[in-house]
């Protein structure tokens, strides 16, 4: 009896060590994971949070201010936020390599200087508002250009908070926490949503402000408690011997890193403006369709893509065989493009029935519907070239190269205002968004050109991945999924109910998906192997066959 008991104690023990250690850091397929689950449940409260706004605003030209109001100071700063993350990973690593502490008292330098600066830029795009909403929307006028440039203002202080999140969530992701930013989001969505159910009322569209507002802080706090409690950054600030070397230095590569990793920020700006130029109700449409194609991303290859990326700085830093390097590299695109092929299938043949499940009702109308939904489709050809140039970027950007990506996101750039300009006048919202199909599939061909240069002179012992043959592959096992997509979209068109909709979006996307497994399994496409693998293990060995799951990338 007391044996038992012992046992059961031992084994609570246990339970709890393994916790703490998981608190603490996660391995590169427990954060996947973790990215993947968390990013789930934030995705399914944001579609609450785009059901409330859509019934009560639907697609007009409140919903058109609020959305340039809102991207002014979201994306000017933002640019930096995605810079900054990017950049001080692979930073801290290579400066921590070497001496750790100071390495810390590097960052926090860095946090102190820029920190400075971007307080500085946000007071500018407060006193600039009015122009900068003039800049962004010259067809504003009267109740809407008055609505954006109120909107902006509110707003400035969410922009400069998730500058600062970004900066301290990359310094998290280097010291192998990802839990703690991904449970600050879900927390900041379900305020976001309290608020829109409780201040709607009262405040209007302006709820929507003052939840974006506290979601920005309840992202930041958690993760600076954990830096500061649990890694021993900001405990001291020597500003009277400032490596101004070091800070130039970081700025060097930050600046290119501004410029390409913010390219997607940039082209979200050239597309409102033309946007702003088309019917009203037109940038509304762009971010609700948003919400639809960017979830296979944000589901499996924004996960895979974070996680993996300390990994890559390390192996560049380390000095791991080039060889080994590469393959790992090719058997990630080729995981993305498994992922990726049968979510582009399904979007594009079940747009409309998805965008009328979700969103029509109250003041989103049928005609809101279909001017959505074709957005959809046209965002959704572009899919594996959002998720294949991350992967591609982060391979420059682990060997400290910012250049080869300031020249392609300054590519897309052209590309994209070109063709907005172009398929606009064609197509309407629609054509912007198949613009920015265009913009991404061309960095993407850059990408994989210009990647290849990392990997030269190679000495092999062991044959290269066999990349060309898992694609060739995995569009065969597509093939049904077409089928039956294209055949399910007329049997969902008929039901009439939410229930009944939602069920048969569900019994089609279902047996898509269990044709495309069995169609994999046959084909025996890696993509399905690595994936079945990890599930085997999470089964069979728990918790302790997480820390080998980094093998399958």
């Amino acid at each position: 009896m007391a044996e038992d008991s012992g046992q059961h104690e031992t084994a609570r023990a246990d339970m709890r060590s393994r916790g703490q250690r998981l608190l603490r850091r996660q391995s590169v397929a427990q954060a996947a994971v973790f990215l993947s689950i968390l990013t789930l449940l934030s995705k399914f409260i944001g579609f609450a949070r785009d059901a409330i706004v859509a019934h009560n605003w639907g697609a007009t030209g409140v919903t058109d201010a609020f959305l340039i109001g809102m991207m002014v100071p979201s994306v000017l700063l933002g640019i930096v936020s995605t810079g900054l993350s990017t950049l001080i990973v692979p930073w801290y690593i290579s400066h921590r390599k070497e001496d750790a502490a100071r390495a810390r008292e590097l960052v926090n330098q860095v946090t102190v200087v820029w920190g400075v600066a971007f307080l500085a830029m946000s007071v500018v795009v407060l006193i600039w508002a009015p122009q900068l909403v003039h800049l962004f929307a010259p067809s504003f006028t009267d109740a809407r250009y008055e609505l954006a440039v109120k909107v902006t203002r509110l707003l400035v202080p969410m922009g400069f908070f998730n500058v600062m999140t970004g900066l301290m969530t990359g310094l998290s992701q280097a010291e192998g926490q990802f839990l703690i930013p991904l449970l600050a989001n879900v927390a900041g969505n379900v305020l976001l949503v309290a608020c829109l159910i409780f201040f709607s009322s009262p405040l209007g569209i302006q709820s929507y402000s003052l939840g974006q507002t506290v979601m920005s802080i309840i992202g930041l706090v958690p993760v600076v408690w954990f830096l500061l409690r649990r890694r021993g950054f900001f405990h001291s600030f020597d500003l009277r011997h400032v490596d101004w070397r070091a800070i130039g230095a970081f700025a060097a590569l930050l600046v290119p890193l501004v410029i390409s990793g913010g390219g997607g920020s940039l082209n979200t700006i050239v597309d409102r403006w033309f946007a702003s130029h088309l019917v009203q109700g037109s940038v509304s449409a762009l971010d609700y369709s948003n919400r639809l194609w960017n979830l296979p991303l944000a589901l499996a290859a924004t996960p895979i893509v974070t996680a993996v990326f300390p990994w890559f700085s390390s192996m560049a830093v380390d000095g791991t065989l080039l060889a080994t390097y590469e393959d790992r590299v090719r058997k990630t695109v080729a995981l993305m493009i498994y992922i990726m092929l049968p979510s582009i299938a399904g979007l594009v043949a079940l747009a409309q029935p998805i965008v009328r499940l979700l969103f029509q009702r109250g003041a989103f109308t049928a005609t809101a519907t279909q001017l959505t939904a074709a957005c959809v489709q046209m965002y959704t050809l572009g899919l594996i070239g959002q998720a294949l140039f991350p992967v591609f970027h982060r391979v420059f950007y682990s060997f400290k190269d910012t250049r080869t990506p300031l020249i392609v996101g300054l590519a897309m750039i052209t590309v994209n205002a070109f063709t907005d300009w172009l398929f606009g006048r064609w197509f309407g919202a629609a054509g912007i968004a198949l613009s920015t199909t265009a913009a991404v599939t061309v960095g993407t061909i850059m990408d994989i050109v210009l990647v290849r240069k990392f990997f030269r002179g190679e000495v092999r012992t062991t044959p290269r991945y066999p990349l060309v043959q898992e694609i060739l592959k995995t569009s065969t096992a597509v093939l049904p999924v077409i089928g039956i997509a294209m055949l399910g979209k007329s049997w969902i068109g008929v039901a009439q109910t939410f229930v009944g909709m939602a069920l048969r979006v569900l019994v089609v996307c279902g047996t898509a998906a269990l044709v495309y497994m069995a169609a994999s399994a046959a084909l025996h496409i890696d993509g399905w192997r690595v994936l079945l693998g990890r599930i085997r293990r999470r089964v069979t060995r728990g918790n302790e066959a997480l820390s080998t799951d980094a093998q399958d990338l």
